[in-house]
């Protein structure tokens, strides 16, 4: 058996976008599919990414605003969604972020606009996580009124 048969982890990812507190925030659409294939030999599976979506978001009233996200369902064992939203000086990204069911924050102090930035997300699996099934996973963005 070649080592990249060994762990095959596919991701189709559904973008789904929230507001709360009279906040705004839009995606250009759901990503492509994501297919982990390839290894080296004796080496971990190689991630696989993709950057094709963007994400725009509403100017506050006042205050500022986070952008959180969270997963619709825990990724299988050995396997693992990061995402990374860029931002323009109105905000300051958390960086590259492991999601998971719980909502996280990926942008914080939102106080401008935040217009067709781009949404990267990473799937990166282990040797131990060995051949998943096809599966799909919903990215829930939800912008809120800062505390």
């Amino acid at each position: 058996m070649l080592a990249s048969a060994r762990c095959a982890a596919v991701v189709a990812l559904a973008a789904f976008w929230s507001s709360a507190s009279q906040a705004q925030i839009t995606v250009s659409g759901d990503p492509a599919l994501m297919k982990i294939s390839a290894a080296v030999a004796g080496g971990a599976p190689t991630s696989v990414s993709n950057a094709l979506t963007t994400y725009t978001v509403a100017k506050p009233a006042s205050g500022s605003w986070t952008v959180t996200a969270q997963l619709s369902a825990a990724m299988p064992a050995g396997v693992t969604l990061t995402i990374n939203l860029a931002v323009s000086g109105v905000a300051v990204s958390a960086g590259v972020v492991t999601l998971t069911t719980a909502p996280v924050n990926v942008v914080t102090n939102i106080r401008g606009k935040i217009s067709a930035k781009s949404i990267t997300y990473s799937l990166s699996a282990t040797t131990a996580a060995g051949v998943v099934s096809s599966q799909t996973r919903r990215v829930t963005l939800t912008a809120v009124a800062a505390p």
